[in-house]
């Protein structure tokens, strides 16, 4: 029985949009209108999450949207606008994810996620606008009308900010994380430590990355990843075909077969004799090859391994303002990684190969 693997992805994105969302709320709720909390909240994504300036013309589209949805709904309310303004609201924020995700090499929002997330902000603000003028009104009883509306304001980018949080939500288990989950019990115990290790150096590194580093240096860590996960596989294969018992065995027939071709009086008996034994002693010298590919594979596997877990450390040390040259230096050194495993033309087997280009 198979259990799916849930996960949260980006809880700091999350929380800062949220955050900025409430920031928002709170100042537009000031002038006393939910749809100018709205507003608010809209163009606090643009002023505190400041995008990429390859985001900035979708961003700030869709905080365009979103205000102007904002401004019919206090200029002309219909039964449907706050609906539309939650939609619109959950829409950016589908933008905002999306656009982070690329950044970082993740995979796309599903559509799935992206309607729920829209229809879920839409509730979140069809509700705030039935439940929170009462309660600003309540308030404005006990303190300051403006208070009251900040606060109200605030509740309501707070709302529909966690109302999209199904943007942050993967199905499914990691690729590699699964190709590991099926491969470590084939694995013999040197083998199993080494994946082992590359796996969680890549959980580490993964975590360490900067922001703004970008798939230019996740997708070379998953990439000898994914590599190095293949190659035990094949260092697993070969280790199979080349068991010292079987190279013992070879061996000793080839001993036995040349002592009785030596004795055997018959000239055809021991001419079959002797092609027997060169037939097996070419079976030995396979048997040896495959033992020195495997050597082989091991050390490459011990060497991405530690290369893996020097990226770890190096992501570690790196100050995300400053770091450019160091990101791109780790990102050749990476890369080159990755080339020197696909030119391991004896070891890798094509599902290496096809993993790095």
């Amino acid at each position: 029985m198979s259990v799916m693997d849930v996960r949260f992805e980006d809880s700091r994105l999350f929380e800062r949009a949220a955050a900025s969302f409430a920031i928002g709320g709170a100042a537009g709720g000031v002038a006393g209108s939910l749809a100018m909390a709205a507003t608010g909240s809209a163009l606090a994504i643009l002023l505190l999450l400041r995008p990429e300036k390859a985001c900035l013309g979708r961003w700030a589209a869709a905080a365009g949207c979103c205000a102007a949805v904002a401004i019919c709904w206090q200029l002309a309310p219909l039964a449907g606008s706050p609906a539309a303004c939650g939609a619109m609201l959950g829409l950016l924020l589908t933008i905002v994810r999306r656009d982070v995700a690329a950044e970082r090499g993740a995979a796309p929002l599903s559509p799935f996620a992206v309607a729920l997330a829209a229809g879920l902000s839409a509730c979140a603000v069809v509700t705030g606008a039935a439940t929170l003028p009462h309660l600003s009104a309540a308030l404005a009883t006990i303190g300051p009308t403006w208070v009251a509306g900040a606060l109200c304001g605030g509740a309501l980018g707070l709302w529909t900010a966690l109302a999209a949080a199904p943007l942050h939500v993967r199905l499914g288990g990691d690729a590699i994380e699964e190709r590991f989950a099926a491969l470590r019990l084939s694995l013999a115990p040197e083998l199993r430590a080494l994946a082992e290790r590359a796996v969680i150096a890549r959980r580490n590194a993964s975590r360490a990355v900067p922001e703004g580093a970008g798939a230019e240096v996740r997708a070379p860590i998953d990439s000898l990843t994914a590599a190095a996960l293949d190659l035990a596989a094949r260092a697993a294969e070969v280790s199979r075909a080349s068991a010292p018992e079987a190279e013992e065995h070879l061996r000793q027939r080839v001993s036995d077969l040349a002592q009785r071709a030596e004795s055997s009086g018959d000239g055809p008996a021991k001419q079959s004799y002797l092609r027997a034994a060169d037939a097996l002693s070419s079976q030995l010298e396979h048997l040896q090859r495959v033992r020195r590919v495997r050597e082989r594979a091991l050390a490459r596997l011990h060497e991405e391994v530690a290369n893996l877990e020097r990226a770890g450390f190096a992501l570690t040390l790196l100050d995300a303002p400053g770091s450019a040259a160091e990101l791109q230096l780790l990102h050749e050194r990476l890369r080159d990684g990755a080339t020197v495993l696909e030119e391991t033309g004896e070891i890798a087997a094509p599902a290496i190969r096809a993993r790095l280009e």
